[in-house]
């Protein structure tokens, strides 16, 4: 970030590395982690490219479900263009994950699980502490989700997160 020449630009840096470390803070990381979007849109396509290309070299195996934002649905076409395998897991009829099916779906060349933890046209609630425990088994596997309805999912996300 460019270094402010004027009294507003300082206060703004100011409050954007205040925010940058309570956001650091509340999910356990450290400041640096944090990466600044112009939206949710932006930041799935960001975050889902990224885990693809960091652990290319791990496998190339992702699963999500048919439920997700377009943002995420289009990355994932993209990948799979690229020769990424991408599976959906089922959906069960209460509009949650099929844990099951999930387990099933798990290799050893799995790298991301992109799951809406909070779905913002159903208001349905995902099981995302029961995914990320399932998730512990495979290393080299990142869990995406919980990107737009933040404030609805942040207890979730903090029980997920050992």
């Amino acid at each position: 970030m460019p270094i402010p020449r004027h009294a507003a630009g300082t206060a703004a840096k100011a409050a954007i590395d205040a925010a940058t470390q309570s956001i650091a803070r509340s999910l356990n990381v450290q400041p640096a982690e944090i990466i600044y979007t112009s939206g949710a849109s932006e930041a799935n396509n960001f975050a889902i490219k990224s885990i693809a290309r960091l652990e290319r070299h791990h496998g190339r195996h992702i699963i999500s479900t048919p439920l997700e934002h377009s943002s995420v649905s289009g990355s994932l076409t993209a990948l799979q263009e690229q020769g990424y395998k991408i599976d959906l897991v089922d959906i069960r009829q209460d509009g949650t994950v099929d844990l099951a099916h999930l387990k099933e779906l798990l290799r050893p060349d799995t790298i991301l699980v992109a799951v809406t933890a909070v779905d913002s046209e159903l208001g349905v609630v995902q099981p995302v502490a029961e995914i990320a425990e399932m998730l512990k088994a495979c290393p080299h596997c990142h869990f995406h989700g919980c990107h737009r309805p933040w404030a609805s999912c942040r207890s979730a996300l903090r029980a997920s997160t050992p």
